[in-house]
């Protein structure tokens, strides 16, 4: 027959758990909580920067330009990039200023009476005025209408005034010329008035006073220009 023990279960006890718990305050059950080690932190450590990488928002690798330096992702570049200022596009050209300035074009590199005639007509047919430009009322000093020639002198007169001729020898070559071979008296006066004016001094009459003209009435060509 198998005897049985009555007297109480011995507990074991740790000295050294005992010791812990005994340097710990006491929990809601009324028994010490036990202290944390150095590895117990770490661990607390590792555990929570792990769980901050995996929630955190990732972030894109920054690469290496040709140069060895960095460059940033797209997000960082579009986010700290300036604000770009985008321009609007230029209005096209006005289809009748291209025009224009053609036929001034064509007139101002005409040559001859003739071309230059034809071109000056053109320029007006097309509904345009002769810009204040000396160039543009030299080359008119050619034209085969004298009332065209007149309206050249009258103008040169006036630019002339605060400007200093461009082509000098060409404008006193034609005008001379004009002196000479013009029909109306009102047209030869004029060039000799602006003549006079380019030059700075006064100009003799021709000995016999008249105009000398070519053949079949014209104005002459023979006088050569100095370009």
């Amino acid at each position: 027959m198998r005897r049985i023990r009555r007297d109480a279960t011995k507990v074991w006890h740790n000295p050294e758990l005992h010791t812990a718990y005994g340097r710990g305050q006491p929990n809601s059950a009324g028994l010490p909580r036990p202290t944390q080690t150095g590895e117990d932190r770490r661990a607390a450590k590792q555990h929570r920067a792990a769980l901050e990488a995996l929630f955190s928002p990732r972030k894109e690798p920054e690469a290496e330009d040709s140069k060895g330096g960095r460059v940033k992702s797209g997000r960082d570049a579009a986010s700290k990039a300036p604000g770009r200022i985008v321009l609007a596009p230029p209005p096209q050209s006005d289809p009748k200023a291209v025009e224009r300035q053609r036929l001034l074009s064509k007139l101002l590199c005409a040559s001859g009476r003739p071309n230059i005639s034809k071109a000056a007509n053109e320029f007006l047919r097309a509904g345009h005025a002769f810009p204040a430009e000396q160039d543009v009322y030299l080359q008119l000093l050619e034209h085969s209408d004298e009332q065209r020639i007149q309206e050249a002198i009258d103008e040169l007169a006036g630019i002339l005034v605060g400007e200093l001729p461009k082509r000098r020898a060409v404008l006193e070559s034609r005008l001379r010329r004009i002196e000479e071979f013009a029909e109306e008296p009102a047209t030869r006066e004029a060039a000799e008035r602006l003549r006079r004016q380019v030059s700075g001094r006064p100009e003799a009459p021709a000995a016999d006073g008249a105009p000398r003209r070519g053949a079949g009435g014209d104005i002459s060509e023979a006088s050569g220009e100095a370009e």
